[in-house]
């Protein structure tokens, strides 16, 4: 099969899925040549990029394999019409779950301890400074209880916070094995913002989380609270966060998603007490190893005629 990554990716990316794909041609080509790209191609790989109609319309093209879970740049619809299977690798159980998990609590831990300044005053030959936060007998808000939010509460679980979440149902039945104190479905999301300390953000991108922090989410928050954001950029309101950092309504942020991507190193929002890292939340050797296998073993179930699994579109009965 010929597959294509529509984006520049690092060479250890595309040596973890040739392992896994010997037989197969890899290859990657620019968003802007993604429709062109696709009329040659058997499998698209999105990464970040954009996958509309003029590249599903391809009568080659069979599957859309998102590497990794987020599938919010493949118009689905426009794939189901067009006979192509859109799937993902889910973040649990790959290892990709885990070390975003472990992003966000660096974040949270790099905001509390203040580690620009830390690095500040250690270049000056200063010690004992700044002052930092401890987060024993503190507040954690877990916003969406997937993989990743609850590969976050099982972390937490260690440092003796309160762990609150909330996901779209809340429990709605279901059990699991991540201790927390409270589970709430989406219409408790204020009453658990006044409660935080430190916002965590783990929801997955469709219409219903699309801003759902805004300027009523964020005026909910303390005015020492932290918001960290390893989900996707466009749950946050941008100008409702701006205004909040600008006018000290939020102690700070961690972001490892953003707006738009690369995110502009000049950008106002960066001028506040923000610790930004470029989207490396799974970006580790064990995530980078399991979604390989996860997006190989799709493309195997393809050529042997089988529905990818965690396909979103089923029904789109390839050609």
């Amino acid at each position: 099969m010929r597959i294509y990554f529509c984006n520049e990716v690092p060479d250890f990316v595309l040596g973890n899925l040739r392992a896994e794909l010997p037989q197969d041609e890899i290859l990657t080509c620019l968003p802007e040549q993604v429709a062109a790209a696709a009329q040659d191609a058997d499998v698209l790989i999105p990464a970040m990029s954009r996958i509309g109609e003029d590249a599903l319309r391809s009568p080659r093209l069979r599957l859309v394999q998102q590497h990794g879970a987020g599938l919010d740049t493949v118009d689905v619809p426009a794939a189901t019409r067009h006979g192509v299977y859109v799937a993902n690798v889910p973040s649990g159980g790959t290892g990709n779950a885990e070390s975003v998990a472990e992003l966000a609590i660096f974040l949270m831990l790099a905001l509390a301890r203040q580690y620009p300044r830390t690095q500040e005053l250690f270049r000056q030959g200063l010690l004992a400074g700044p002052l930092g936060r401890a987060w024993k007998g503190r507040t954690a808000a877990i916003i969406g209880f997937g993989g990743i939010g609850r590969a976050v509460a099982r972390r937490l679980a260690g440092f003796e916070m309160r762990i609150l979440t909330v996901s779209r149902r809340g429990p709605a039945g279901r059990t699991f094995d991540e201790k927390v104190d409270f589970h709430g479905a989406s219409d408790t999301l204020h009453q658990v913002l006044r409660q935080a300390d430190v916002v965590l953000l783990a929801p997955v991108l469709n219409d219903e989380t699309r801003g759902m922090i805004g300027r009523p989410e964020l005026a909910c928050l303390k005015p020492d609270a932290f918001l960290v954001n390893v989900a996707r950029g466009a749950v946050v309101d941008y100008d409702a966060l701006l205004e909040a950092l600008r006018e000290g309504r939020i102690a700070g942020a961690g972001l490892d998603v953003f707006w738009h991507e690369p995110f502009d190193p000049a950008d106002p929002i960066l001028a506040y007490n923000v610790i930004a890292t470029p989207h490396i939340g799974g970006v580790t050797d064990l995530s980078l190893k399991g979604i390989a296998k996860g997006v190989a073993d799709n493309i195997n179930r393809l050529r042997q005629g089988e529905t990818p699994r965690n396909c979103v579109n089923p029904s789109a009965k390839p050609r």
